[in-house]
């Protein structure tokens, strides 16, 4: 490592903060993962194009984050709303304020205001005050807005549980939203906001390379060989076209239904030689069946698996990744 890594010089290092020393030594425990033959298991599954050829070069990579400079290399630089910036997109209900504040305390040291632009939606019209107020309070502004082709849920005390008419109003609508990004050029990240970063999330996504689609794998026993169930719900896409066209099928075959995993997955299949796509490795980003097991090699962990708030916000407590007094 080089001492500008740390931003002064290495007999200083002792005072470097907690969250980039934590960074790095993820950074490391990843090009172990990798070298040690978990990336490359991983990676002879997925589909591949002749452009991501090198990307098992780039995984062990470290180094500075990228800058506008170099950006061209990694995602798109004419986003047309914020050029020289990748989409980083959520969805926040009111009643799930808490646990946004939470993604957002563990997600804001590890992300890049010259090169990431943090867009909240609001799936319900009280939403969008409260999210505009929290802009800013943890080192990142983010834009917050409300789409009206959606279908809101309801308020505070509507029902949105998992499986709920009104939960499916949101999830069937996630691939329009990124449909909507990617047309306008921008390279753009969704992420479910029950997660919790341990370390930097974009650091990784930069190591892999260049791939139309990179996601995680939602299988209670993640199998390289079988990677069928991939997670709606963390997915960095490209504006290349074959990744608009993946976003465009996926909306297309989620309408009217209940979730929208099932059919992405579907599309996923179909669009197989034509689509490359890389599944990041269980280990560092594990489902809320596997965190436990998975927390010393966790980059983030997904509290999903679990029914009802209570329960996601007890296994991240349980892991020390729930910020109580920021959350509450």
């Amino acid at each position: 490592f080089r001492s500008h890594l740390f931003g002064q010089n290495l007999p200083h290092c002792l005072s470097i903060p907690k969250h980039v020393i934590r960074a790095l030594l993820m950074q490391l425990t990843f090009a172990l993962i990798v070298l040690a033959g978990l990336g490359r298991a991983i990676a002879a599954q997925v589909c591949a194009t002749d452009a991501d050829s090198t990307s098992l070069l780039q995984l062990a990579k470290l180094g500075e984050r990228p800058t506008q400079r170099d950006a061209p290399n990694l995602w798109s630089r004419n986003c047309a709303p914020y050029p020289g910036k990748r989409i980083v997109f959520v969805s926040v209900s009111s009643q799930f304020m808490g646990m946004f504040r939470n993604w957002l305390v563990h997600a804001s040291p590890h992300l890049n205001p010259e090169t990431d632009q943090l867009v909240a939606y609001a799936e319900n019209p009280e939403a969008l005050p409260l999210l505009q107020s929290l802009s800013g309070q943890y080192g990142v502004r983010f834009d917050a807005r409300v789409d009206k082709s959606w279908h809101h849920v309801g308020g505070a005390d509507s029902n949105c549980r998992h499986g709920s008419a009104s939960y499916a109003s949101v999830v069937t609508h996630t691939p329009k939203v990124i449909s909507d990004w990617l047309e306008s050029n921008c390279t753009v990240l969704y992420h479910d906001i029950d997660t919790a970063w341990r370390s930097s999330v974009m650091s990784i996504l930069d190591s892999v390379g260049v791939h139309d689609v990179v996601a995680t794998d939602d299988a209670r026993d993640p199998n390289p060989a079988n990677l069928t169930n991939l997670c709606g719900c963390f997915l960095y896409v490209q504006p290349s076209a074959a990744g608009k066209a993946f976003a465009r099928r996926w909306f297309d075959a989620s309408k009217g239904k209940m979730f929208n995993q099932p059919p992405m997955n579907e599309v996923l299949s179909e669009m197989h030689g034509e689509l490359g796509v890389f599944v990041l490795p269980p280990a560092m980003f594990p489902n809320g069946w596997n965190a436990k097991a998975n927390i010393k090699t966790a980059v983030a962990v997904h509290a999903n698996y679990l029914k009802g708030t209570d329960l996601k916000v007890q296994l991240l407590r349980n892991l020390s990744l729930w910020s109580d007094r920021d959350a509450a």
